[in-house]
């Protein structure tokens, strides 16, 4: 009896090896996407029009960072870690460079973040 189990133990460990190791790895079934409309932004880029750049702040933030705007979505992404398809809410006065705007919006939209509606 002793000499029949002392086979199966290299049997049952590598079988237990193989069983704990299922559970790593990527899921099967990764995070999705909300596809539902947002209606509060987890981040907010105002265009400073004094310095040339770009105001970045999460919502919850009272002030934000100064940024090259085309720096936003880098600092958004490994700064802020501002997880993709979060949304953002731009802010920019009459005066603001609308091709600026336009860039960094694109930018955003590239990167998987969605604007308020």
């Amino acid at each position: 009896m002793a000499r029949t189990w002392s086979s199966a133990l290299p049997l049952f460990s590598a079988m237990s090896g193989l069983w704990l190791l299922g559970g790593c790895g990527q899921s099967a079934h990764p995070p999705t996407v909300s596809s539902e409309p947002a209606t509060r932004a987890g981040v907010i880029v105002t265009f400073d029009e004094k310095s040339h750049g770009c105001l970045v702040a999460l919502s919850s933030e009272a002030q934000g960072s100064a940024v090259g705007c085309n720096e936003v979505v880098p600092f958004i992404r490994d700064e802020l870690r501002v997880p993709v398809g979060a949304a953002y809410d731009i802010r920019a006065t009459s005066t603001t460079d609308a091709a600026l705007v336009a860039k960094v919006e694109a930018d955003l939209k590239g990167a998987g973040y969605r604007s308020l509606p």
